[in-house]
């Protein structure tokens, strides 16, 4: 499964740093964070399967990522690294945290919870299989199309992102559309403990939860209690799902505040 992914290293220290991105984007979606880290660490942003240039999986869900991930650590020689996981990334990071314990040093999970949620993304789903019935040849007609079954622009500005010209001359999309489809309920699913190692992750946890989004409940940390037991939860004012966008700089120093006094 390694050889499945596509992971872009940057930067140079003592530490390591994996960056997991969120449903229907790539390893650049994070380069703020990427960019902000590398001078202390040796950043390694990771396409997850079915997304940007890493390979299509027959599954697609939170486990199959997670065995991708740690296979890649593991047969690159990565060993113990930090992870900063956002939504779908955020899941993945806690899932890689309980099956592979050691592999962690410290995680940061963004606007994300380890519960199950009910489905969301009708509209996206919508969206991006218009374009494809409509065959447009550029990002312009592409975004005219989705801008009226979106509830916010930005949103069809990130799925473009991940567009791409197909052989026949028209937008198509990079991650695996009919894979994440068919397993979105998989996708949806809760964060499972595991019980090949008792004791799990004791390593600190930094929740990062946008004020202005409905993906983590409170600012308490209850939802993360049955899984950590050092859990540090800071709500970024002003800020919505995409946080580490909205308000990058506040989120840059809570991330280097954690990192210096937790790890």
């Amino acid at each position: 499964m390694a050889e499945n992914l596509h992971v872009k290293v940057s930067g140079s220290g003592d530490s390591n740093l994996v960056l997991l991105h969120g449903l229907f984007g790539s390893g650049k979606n994070l380069g703020q964070l990427a960019r902000a880290f590398k001078d202390d660490h040796v950043v390694y942003s990771i396409d997850l399967p079915d997304h940007g240039r890493s390979k299509w999986v027959p599954e697609s869900s939170i486990e199959t990522y997670t065995k991708a991930v740690a296979s890649w650590l593991m047969s690159e020689g990565v060993g113990q690294c930090r992870v900063i996981g956002h939504s779908l990334g955020g899941k993945v990071a806690m899932q890689l945290a309980q099956n592979f314990p050691l592999l962690i040093e410290g995680l940061v999970i963004m606007d994300i919870a380890p519960i199950a949620y009910s489905g969301r993304h009708d509209p996206i789903f919508k969206a991006l299989r218009a374009v494809l019935d409509a065959g447009v040849q550029s990002r312009t007609e592409a975004k005219a199309i989705m801008k009226p079954l979106l509830h916010d622009t930005r949103i069809a500005d990130f799925l473009l992102t991940s567009a791409q010209i197909s052989e026949e001359g028209v937008i198509d999309w990079r991650f695996n559309l009919e894979g994440l489809q068919a397993g979105y309920q998989n996708i949806l699913s809760g964060i499972v403990p595991s019980n090949d190692h008792e004791d799990g992750f004791s390593g600190p946890v930094l929740v990062l939860r946008g004020e202005l989004s409905d993906y983590i409940s409170d600012g308490s940390g209850a939802e993360f209690s049955s899984l950590f037991s050092q859990i540090y939860v800071v709500t970024v004012s002003g800020a919505g799902h995409w946080l580490h966008q909205e308000r990058a700089e506040v989120v840059h120093d809570a991330v280097r505040q954690f990192f210096d006094t937790r790890i």
